[in-house]
């Protein structure tokens, strides 16, 4: 039976620096002229200090660790490359924004490339179109619509309509949460009257992960992705997920920045 995953991550970052102490200046006996005399700093522990330079070393993964199949089918689940699976594509938007509880990751970004339920708002919902207009924090001014036409094909990207009950439906059955959990909807356009979210992305660049490593430790599930040999990003990335009647709901997506990935 094909796994079934959702995804969350914890990050964890602890840099300490200690500097070395300068001894007070010693007074030579008079008439002699007086000098400063520092001695040289005192050797410290590596004990007692760490380079702030340098990137914790990564914990070690607990419990048994997974097999290569385990591993190639929790991978499978997870691909939201495949352009006929919806589920995979909305597990992708979990993974858009870095957070140590699902209950604090980003709404905005999460709706950034959520699939669409809802199509488009077009010019045959010019109130619609309006209403979304005069929102707090909608990205264009009334100067903007007036060179456009003040109509959703004068607009430089679509306008996507995302239902809130598709929403709730994806955070329900990936994390076991609503939307009334989350704690950072900054940024986001709803309308109640139509009860959607609205983006406006042209383009598709959800959130991806593929497991390297992972491991299950009782109901948990912790799986690891290496950053490519030159990116810049050189962070292990983790997900971890928690499993509860039958289903693995993700539980945190953080990333640990190791030296050398």
């Amino acid at each position: 039976m094909k796994i079934r995953l959702w995804i969350l991550l914890f990050l964890s970052l602890t840099l300490t620096a200690c500097g070395a102490e300068n001894v007070p200046a010693e007074e030579a006996d008079p008439p002699q002229t007086v000098q400063s005399e520092v001695e040289p700093p005192e050797a410290v522990s590596p004990d007692e200090t760490e380079d702030p330079t340098l990137a914790p070393e990564l914990p070690p993964l607990e419990g048994t660790p997974l097999t290569a199949e385990e591993l190639a089918r929790a991978n499978e689940a997870l691909n939201y490359n495949d352009p006929y699976d919806a589920q995979a594509q909305k597990l992708g938007c979990f993974f858009t924004s870095e957070y140590d509880d699902v209950t604090k990751l980003s709404l905005e970004e999460f709706l950034r490339y959520f699939p669409g339920e809802g199509g488009f708002v077009e010019d045959g919902d010019l109130e619609e179109f309006q209403a979304l207009a005069a929102l707090p924090g909608f990205h264009w001014d009334a100067e903007d619509l007036e060179r456009w036409g003040n109509v959703p094909s004068g607009m430089p990207v679509p306008i996507h309509r995302i239902p809130r009950a598709a929403v709730e439906r994806t955070l329900g059955s990936c994390a076991g949460i609503t939307t009334a959990d989350l704690t950072d909807t900054e940024g986001v356009l709803y309308l109640p009257d139509y009860d959607a979210y609205y983006n406006f992305t042209s383009d598709f660049g959800p959130g991806s992960f593929q497991a390297a490593e992972g491991a299950r430790d009782g109901d948990i599930l912790r799986l690891r992705a290496k950053p490519a040999p030159y990116a810049e990003d050189q962070s292990v990335r983790e997900a971890v997920f928690r499993e509860k009647d039958g289903r693995w709901l993700i539980q945190s997506f953080t990333s640990y920045p190791v030296e050398n990935g």
